[in-house]
């Protein structure tokens, strides 16, 4: 796997560190092992996946669901780095 370059650099995990184990534990199909690495995972696919619908069938509903949803995926990101860095 590719090692993080913000944690070699700054000693502090940054807001994407378990991103990679948790993707590969997920296609494994472990999910409590993915969940537990990068609680943003699942947020995150589901995320794509409404963003793509938004961009096949543009409609403004679903605009706003796409920025709410943003913003909930970067409040578990950032609040789940803090709890790492906090940790370690």
């Amino acid at each position: 796997m590719l090692p993080c370059q913000y944690k070699q650099i700054f000693g502090i995990s940054c807001p994407m560190c378990g991103f990679q184990r948790s993707f590969i534990e997920l296609l494994k199909g472990n999910f409590y092992e993915s969940f537990t690495m990068y609680p943003a995972m699942l947020p995150i696919i589901i995320t794509v996946v409404v963003t793509i619908a938004f961009y096949i069938y543009n409609r403004q509903k679903l605009k706003k669901v796409v920025q709410v949803m943003l913003l909930f995926d970067l409040s578990i990101m950032v609040f789940t780095c803090f709890l790492n860095n906090l940790v370690t």
